[in-house]
């Protein structure tokens, strides 16, 4: 099938997937991560599968919303797992104009990205660094998270040193004697991290309990201390150097009685076929759902392999229209089939559907979707996958 062909330069056609590696290209050796152009580089004309809209705006503005909880802290998102699925690149230009202290990743691929991108405010790696791999950091110019004293000792560059005050995943026991003999020489920043702020309010101040302790044998004085993540900009009351948000920032809620921050991804679909069944008649694998009347089905051009969850079939919903029409059936790899009823025959193949987002007055939100798939926010985002375009917008 001939590929759609875009006019460039003074008239000469050329293939739109060619003008989209050109810009790729173009934008990746200039190393200069504020050039990104919040624009679609996906011709809407040519789509036939589904797409992931970003509000780098709400982004924006859940960043201000979760720093002014933290009393003013300086911010060091989290831009790991490429920004939870919605794009590190975008996400860094939109939040830099804030003025965050650095930027939080969890692999030093991930801090290559970014440095390559040409960001240079400082990046934390936060998985526990080894000494064999310390010429990477010192290439890359990254700081480091240790929880090895003797790593500690043998660093010779801005290190941050993890605390377990109760997550028992990384970090030294709060209570172990060789904090008081950690290397200061290189040491930058100490954290720990909330293991229940979202929902057991309580924890918050039994883990700042035990990290005042190791505070006390480390010594504070010329470090910066951090230790909210999203819930805990709320919680605690401290006011820290930095605060560390994540989910907040994408629009996933930190807490059912904190606020909830504006909408930040969307998911979209087109109709890519319909028809008409008359009633008996089965949808999907294992004929599990069956028409209960003549009713109209449509067929949406997305699946479980762009990261809708096979378990939400029988609970999830879309919008078409600004209303809510539920999928019925089993969830296939490529396509979910939507059950629009009785008087259902007025959609058209190339309507667009919403998973996930606004349409018209009616809203479906991540922690809703993920409610229906049986997991969180952050499973829902960093599953979407790579097949689905990204389509930033700025206001």
């Amino acid at each position: 099938m001939r590929r759609p062909m875009g006019t460039f330069c003074g008239g000469l056609e050329l293939d739109v997937r060619c003008v989209q590696a050109l810009m790729v290209l173009a934008f990746t050796y200039s190393r200069r991560y504020y050039a990104l152009p919040i624009v679609n580089l996906v011709d809407k004309q040519s789509r036939d599968r589904a797409w992931v809209e970003i509000n780098l705006a709400n982004l924006t503005a859940n960043a201000r919303t979760v720093q002014q909880a933290a009393s003013g802290a300086r911010l060091l998102p989290m831009v790991k797992a490429d920004a939870y699925g919605l794009g590190a690149l975008a996400a860094v230009k939109a939040l830099d104009p804030l003025d965050p202290w650095g930027y939080g990743v969890a692999t030093l691929d991930e801090a290559r990205e970014l440095r390559d991108a040409g960001v240079e405010r400082p990046i934390i790696v936060f998985t526990p660094a080894v000494l064999a791999k310390r010429p990477i950091y010192e290439a890359l110019d990254v700081r480091a998270v240790i929880d090895d004293p003797t790593v500690a000792h043998d660093w010779a560059m801005p290190f941050h040193l993890e605390v377990d005050t109760g997550m028992g995943r990384c970090g030294l026991r709060h209570d172990d004697a060789c904090l008081g003999s950690i290397d200061r020489q290189h040491l930058e920043g100490i954290f720990t991290h909330f293991l229940a702020a979202d929902d057991v309010p309580d924890s918050v101040a039994t883990q700042w309990s035990r990290f005042e302790q190791a505070l006390e044998l480390v010594g504070r004085d010329g470090i910066l201390v951090h230790a909210q993540n999203s819930a805990g900009s709320w919680r605690l009351e401290h006011k820290l150097d930095l605060t560390r948000p994540g989910i907040f920032l994408y629009g996933g809620r930190c807490g059912a009685d904190l606020p909830a921050p504006k909408p930040v991804a969307s998911v979209r679909s087109p109709v890519v076929s319909k028809r008409r069944l008359p009633p008996g008649a089965t949808v999907s694998y294992g004929g599990e759902w069956a028409a209960p009347c003549e009713t109209t089905v449509v067929t949406l051009g997305i699946g479980y392999a762009d990261g809708v969850k096979w378990t939400a079939k029988g609970k999830a919903s879309v919008l078409l229209r600004g209303s809510r029409y539920p999928i019925v059936g089993r969830i296939t790899m490529d396509f979910v089939m939507v059950d629009l009823g009785r008087d259902g025959d007025w959609v058209e193949v190339g309507e667009v559907a919403t998973l996930i987002g606004r349409d018209g007055e009616a809203e479906i939100t991540v922690d809703e979707f993920a409610g229906w798939s049986g997991t969180i926010s952050y499973e829902v985002l960093t599953g979407l996958r790579g097949r689905l375009s990204r389509e930033y917008s700025s206001c």
